[in-house]
This record gives C-alpha cells, sequence and structure tokens, in this order.
C-alpha cells in the first residue's frame, strides 16, 4: 500500500542543492569551484563506500579544471562553469577507465571524450568521476565483475535501477548534482524512478552517442533507439542539461541544426494529459497503481484535467513485440558468432506459441533482411498513431516500471545472451512472480515511438521507496513534459533526499 509520507522541498544547500542554485553561488562567487568540487568528493568519501554508486574518480584532473574555472573572469564564463558532475560508466572520458562493466575494457583509457561529455567540458563541467553500470548496458540492476554491485540510496538491499543506476544513486546521495546516463529500454527512467530523482530520455536522434559503449570501442554506428539520458534532482536542471547536450551527430552538423521548439503551455491548467496506469496490457504492482492514481488526485486538485480513458490508437502486445524484435536484435549482435547460430537454429523448431524470452530473441537473430524492413513499414505506422494521439493531448503520464525498486538479484549473470542471463530471476508484481524481461513493457512506450519522456517523483512512496512517474511528450517536443515536471514541480515539491545520505 502507498506510504502517507510528506512531500519535502528540495534542499537550498549542502550536497542536494540543485545544478542551478549550485550554479547561482558560482557565478555570484558565493562559492568557488574548487570548495565546491571538495565538498562533493567528502560526500562521495562518507557514503559511497557504502552504496558504491562511484566507481572511478579523476580528482587531480577535476582539481585542476577547477583551479582554473576560478581563475576566469565573471564574464564571458561559460554556462557550467566550474559545476562538478560524474557520468555514467558507458561513455568515454579522458583520465578514467571506460568499461562499461566488461572485464576486457577495465584497462580501456580513451583518448577521447565522448561526444557528449565534450560537449558538457566545453561548457564547463567539471567530471570528476564515473559511475556504475550493469555488464554491457543491459540490465535493471547496475551490478558487474568489474566494479561490483551498486545500492539503493534509499534501502541498500534494493537496485538503484540500471543501465542508469549509479547516475541516479549519485544522485540521490548528494555525490554529483547532474548527471549524463543514457537510455534504450528504460536505462535512464527506471533508475530515476528507483531512487526518486529526475531523468529524461529525449526524442530520438537530438544528441550524438559517439564515444558511447556499446558499441565497443572503435566501432561507430549508432543503435535504434538509443539516447543520452541527463539525470538530475530538478526538471529545471534537466532542461539545461538537454539545451547543452542537443546537436546533430558529427557527419551532419556541418549543415543540420536542432531547435526543440518552445513547450506548448506555461501553465498546468491549459495542459491536456492522459493518464494510463493499469494492468491491461503490461505489468503494474497494484501499490504502485495507487501511488499514480494518488499523483493524479494531486493533479486535480492543481487544476490539471486528467483523462483516464485515451490512449493512441496502437495494438500494445504487437507493439511490444515489435519492440522486443529490435531491441533484442541489437542486444545479439554482440553474441559470438557459433552461439548465434545456435540461437538461430532453434528459431526452425520453435512452436509459434512459444512467447518465451530466449524464443524472442531466437526469432529476432533469425529475421532476414527483407523481413526487418515489414518491421520498420510497421513502426513508420506507429509513429503516426503517436502523432494523432498528440493532437489531442499533450502529455500521456504511465508508469515508468513494473514495480518500484526490487530486491538484488543476480542470478544467472555472466551469459553473453541476456535472455539466457535473466532467465533465473522473476518479478514479483503484486505478490505473482512475472518474466524478468517484463520490465521493459512500460519503458518501450517511448523508446519504439522515439518519443520524450520525463521521469518524475511523484511524492508518494511505496513501501518508503519513491515511486516516479514518466510523462510521455510528442516527438521532438521535449519542453513540453519537461516544463509540465517543472510546473508540477513548484507546486508539489520534487526530490526528496534519502534519510541515510543526510
Amino acid at each position: 500500500m502507498q506510504d502517507s509520507a510528506p512531500i519535502l522541498p528540495i534542499s537550498a544547500g549542502g550536497s542536494f542543492s540543485t545544478a542551478t542554485q549550485w550554479l547561482e553561488a558560482l557565478r555570484a562567487r558565493r562559492i568557488g569551484a574548487v570548495e565546491l568540487l571538495n565538498l562533493h568528493l567528502q560526500q562521495v568519501e562518507k557514503h559511497n563506500g557504502a552504496l558504491n554508486v562511484v566507481v572511478a574518480q579523476d580528482i587531480e584532473g577535476a582539481l585542476e579544471a577547477a583551479r582554473r574555472a576560478d581563475n576566469l573572469p565573471s564574464s564571458g564564463r561559460p554556462p557550467l562553469s566550474g559545476l562538478p558532475m560524474t557520468v555514467k560508466d558507458t561513455y568515454e572520458v579522458v583520465g578514467m577507465p571506460a568499461t562499461c562493466g566488461f572485464p576486457f575494457l577495465a584497462d580501456h583509457r580513451p583518448q577521447r571524450d565522448a561526444d557528449p561529455v565534450a560537449r558538457l567540458k566545453s561548457a564547463g563541467a567539471i567530471i570528476f568521476g564515473k559511475t556504475n553500470v550493469p555488464a554491457g548496458a543491459f540490465d535493471w540492476q547496475s551490478f558487474n565483475p568489474v566494479y561490483g554491485t551498486s545500492k539503493n540510496p534509499w534501502d541498500a538491499s534494493r537496485s538503484p535501477g540500471g543501465s542508469s543506476g549509479g547516475s541516479a544513486g549519485a544522485l540521490a546521495a548528494g555525490f554529483t548534482p547532474l548527471e549524463l546516463g543514457s537510455d534504450m529500454g528504460g536505462s535512464g527512467r527506471v533508475p530515476a524512478h528507483f531512487c526518486g530523482v529526475f531523468g529524461h530520455k529525449p526524442s530520438y536522434g537530438v544528441i550524438p552517442m559517439r564515444g558511447h559503449i556499446p558499441p565497443l570501442p572503435g566501432q561507430i554506428a549508432s543503435f535504434e533507439m538509443g539516447v543520452g539520458s541527463p539525470l538530475a534532482r530538478s526538471a529545471q536542471d534537466l532542461e539545461l542539461a538537454l539545451d547543452l547536450l542537443i546537436a546533430p551527430d558529427e557527419r551532419s552538423q556541418r549543415a543540420w541544426s536542432i531547435a526543440i521548439p518552445a513547450s506548448r503551455h506555461e501553465r498546468l491548467q491549459d495542459f491536456r494529459v492522459a493518464l494510463w496506469a493499469d494492468d491491461s496490457a503490461y505489468a503494474l504492482d497494484d501499490g504502485y497503481r495507487e501511488a499514480i492514481h494518488a499523483y493524479a488526485d494531486d493533479l486535480r486538485r492543481l487544476g490539471v484535467v486528467v483523462d483516464e480513458g485515451a490512449r493512441p490508437d496502437i495494438d500494445w502486445q504487437a507493439a511490444y513485440e515489435m519492440y522486443l524484435t529490435i531491441i533484442l536484435s541489437i542486444a545479439g549482435s554482440g553474441v559470438e558468432a557459433s552461439e548465434a547460430r545456435e540461437v538461430i537454429e532453434s528459431a526452425a523448431l520453435l512452436s509459434p506459441n512459444d512467447f518465451s524470452y530466449p524464443a524472442r530473441m531466437a526469432r529476432a537473430l533469425s529475421l532476414r533482411h527483407f523481413e526487418y524492413y515489414a518491421v520498420t513499414e510497421r513502426r513508420e505506422k506507429l509513429f503516426r498513431a503517436w502523432r494523432d494521439f498528440f493532437t489531442r493531448y499533450d502529455l500521456l503520464i504511465c508508469p515508468t516500471f513494473a514495480t518500484v525498486a526490487y530486491e538484488h538479484d543476480h542470478r544467472g549473470a555472466g551469459a553473453a545472451d541476456p535472455t539466457r542471463a535473466c532467465k533465473p530471476r522473476a518479478l514479483n508484481v503484486s505478490g505473482q512472480p512475472r518474466p524478468y524481461l517484463d520490465g521493459l513493457q512500460w519503458p518501450s512506450l517511448a523508446n519504439l515511438g522515439d518519443l520524450p519522456s520525463t521521469a518524475a517523483p511523484t511524492g508518494r512512496f511505496v513501501g518508503g521507496l519513491p515511486a516516479g512517474v514518466q510523462l510521455i511528450g510528442p516527438y521532438l517536443e521535449d519542453r513540453t513534459p519537461l516544463r509540465f515536471a517543472h510546473l508540477v514541480e513548484r507546486e508539489l515539491g520534487g526530490f526528496v533526499p534519502p534519510p541515510g545520505c543526510q
């Protein structure tokens, strides 16, 4: 059942100030960049031993950058000048290893920053650490053979999420005011939900991703649906980060530019909001569902009209199968050729009624090229169904995941095939076991549609754990869900520090 915990304001000081608040203090010279960096390093020193979310640091390089920032003249400073931050260990950063949790990359020290990291550094950010991920960035638990297990600051027995679990955990614990994660199957939004922070999955293609792992170092092809994902302790900080990260990729930048339009509305009461929070198509825990409906009631008290029956005209089971075809094909691209052949050969023996995840993986890997084009055509029709829906509504509010943060469960870890690696595990949804990879269901809505989705705390808790929602908006209109999240945050509050990290 939902807890009746109070909604607390964002801290106005200490390690839990927002990035915007810290930047104001830096510009006014109320604090220096070296002093601010040391404050966060002290918080890491105090609490990271119990959480293991920050897994690599470049303290000397960060101190040197902070000293340079302190010596800059007040005028003409870049927008993030002097702001310390960490980034997910899927991004290449000069001065630190980039492993993506793979032992064979434990000694990989890149000589060039990933493109999103370079943009943050150009804006003045001081990258002092890397945050933990699951091996290969394919899980909602952040553990791997290189750095071990990351823990949720709200309850160390629980996962902080994944694959940006270290990112969200570091924000919730006050280790960093801003984070750079990524998202293809909820990897940014699910950790934000589990840890009670904000996250944004941008519209596909607006943030360049060269230097992100996967793909492996040296490979340059980008993956469908994969995006960079800023995380923060306020919605305002998300928009600040997004503005700095948006750019065409390096191949297109000579001719293209990207301009995200303004939010459709500036008043909460003007947003046309749909709510989907039931288990008619996808798994949803009862306690979490109640928390979302309580959040919807909070919105109604603020004058927001919330329509609980509106949906895009989409076959949700067919859409999910389409999503799995794409993401399991991507996951399978890293499988050894001999294993891939074994999986493909098994597809011919499958019953058409076998919808287990190994069976779905086998079908995805055995798909012929012309058949994949048929998937592409169906996806184009889905894009247009979403576009039609967003002529009548501005947002769809829905769950971020099936449950709130769950207990660590590392059974099956280590197999190259993620469907096999996760096979012994299960999700406990309202006391009933569900296949572990059913956790992809709710995140898939925005990924398959290439849509922007802002993960935001609801101010509600289930079993003492934060419950968030995702706010899905129209394609390339990222400011609409971001502004809605910011307006709600001003009225209801947003991030609440975990008691053990204050």
